[in-house]
This record gives structure tokens, sequence and C-alpha cells, in this order.
């Protein structure tokens, strides 16, 4: 009897727990998300801001880059400042999300914030997602790379692209991890300013 007393608790709290993480996740899928900045982004090897003088890429620091082409494999690494705002009346968490950024319908880099982060309402918190990838496939689609040259080489300082950007929460169950059954998804604008 006792035993059967002690499962039914553990079983309630447990389902209390996932119950709360859900909500937690209901709150974050309304929350703002807002890319505030890039920065520490180095592309094989190469700081990016190097990469640019005067509006113009510079082509002496670019044979890292052609080096890296030609080994097909172009590693990306930086880290993405996300401002998530809470406008509602509920506490918005997750312990870990997996995540996808995408430029052009091109799949940028892909990784997981091992992180609990937690939004209490009506307040903002910054999360820095660090990104590495390797970005060959990207680059080697000339039309993609002609954009990504464009954007960054351009003398605007207020040029303007389109990142997507796709959190999948983990919810914790005991020592277990489910993951969420989509994606929060969510389109941000990103300026050369950003990154440079």
């Amino acid at each position: 009897m006792n035993r059967i007393y002690i499962l039914l608790m553990l079983t309630a709290f447990f389902a209390c727990g996932v119950n709360q993480q859900a909500k937690q996740i209901k709150a974050l899928e309304n929350c703002k998300f807002e890319v505030q900045k890039v920065d520490s982004v180095f592309l094989a090897g190469t700081d990016v801001l190097s990469l640019v003088k005067s509006g113009n890429v510079d082509m002496r620091s670019m044979s890292g880059v052609a080096l890296a082409m030609l080994r097909k494999e172009v590693p990306l690494a930086g880290i993405l400042h996300l401002k998530i705002t809470n406008p509602t009346n509920n506490l918005a968490g997750i312990n870990q999300f997996q995540y996808q950024i995408l430029m052009k319908d091109q799949q940028l880099a892909t990784g997981i914030v091992n992180q609990q982060v937690k939004v209490l309402p009506g307040e903002s918190l910054e999360v820095p997602v660090n990104i590495d990838a390797d970005v060959y496939g990207l680059l080697s689609n000339g039309a993609v790379l002609q954009e990504i040259i464009d954007f960054v080489g351009n003398d605007k300082p207020q040029q303007e692209s389109f990142l997507t950007i796709k959190l999948k929460p983990t919810l914790a169950i005991g020592n277990k991890t489910i993951n969420y059954p989509g994606w929060i998804s969510f389109d941000r604008k990103v300026t050369r300013n950003m990154l440079l």
C-alpha cells in the first residue's frame, strides 16, 4: 500500500513538472525575439572585421577563406545575442533548446544551447547563442555567396538582410529529455552594423 502511494505521488509530481514546463514553453511561443547583435564572428579563423575595410572586402584577408573553400570546410564561429521579451502574464522558459539559423532559406548553423532560460512576465532577457558551423555548402552556392559579399561589403551601415531562427525546446522528465514536437520559428532583420 505504501509503495503504491509513493508511486502515485511520484507520477503526480512528474506530471505537474511536465505541465509547468509546457505552460512555460507556451508563454515562450508568445514572446518577442530580437537579434541584438552578432559578435566575435570568425570565418575560417579570420575575424570578419578584418575582412572588411572601408566598406570593401579586403582580398588579402580572404586567403584563409579561399584555402578553406579548397578543403571544402569553412568554419564559422560567432555569438548571436538574442533578446527575448515576455509580454505575457506567465513565466516563459525552457531548460535547453536546439536551434537552426537560416539565411536566404539556406541553413547557416545548428546547435544546442544547454542553458536554462527563464523570462519573467513583462521582462526581457538577453541569451547568447554560440554559433559553430561549417558554411562550405552555403558559400559554394555562387548566388548566396554574392549576396553575402554585397551585404558585408556594402558601405551602407543600415544594409539589411534577414535571418530565420528556429528553436526546439526540450522538456526534462526526471533524467530523460523529450524534444518539443515542433519548432518556434521567427524571421528577424539584421543590419551590417550588427555584424560590424
